[in-house]
């Protein structure tokens, strides 16, 4: 029963989540999608769910067909000895020319 009214909260908070840049924050202007796409190397981070016992990780961003930008996020489980990977796809929220983009990993949500 308590799932019953658990499960639609959890899908408002996800769906909210992340819908815009903190305050005093400003995007990146003029921005340029050409020096941001190729791979990037992580030298550091805080560690969450998705990348726990990860090393080595990276990111890559090149352009699709459609105008969006793919994301392919890979890192190896250092416990597990297997590499994991993650692809999405990155989207402009406005402009091109200011470095906000939206990311999703799953669909329609980003």
């Amino acid at each position: 029963m308590k799932i019953k009214f658990l499960f639609p909260l959890l899908v408002v908070l996800v769906l909210t989540s992340c819908t815009s840049i903190p305050d005093g924050v400003v995007a990146v202007s003029p921005f340029e999608k050409e020096r941001y796409l190729g791979k990037w190397y992580e030298i550091a981070r805080l560690d969450f769910r998705y990348e726990r016992n990860l090393s080595n990780t990276t990111a890559t961003y090149s352009l699709n067909d459609n105008g969006t930008i793919k994301v392919d996020n890979q890192g190896y489980h250092i416990k597990k000895e297997e590499w994991r990977q993650a692809i999405g796809k990155a989207k402009f929220v406005g402009d091109e020319n200011v470095g906000l983009l939206k990311v999703s990993f799953f669909g329609p949500f980003y």
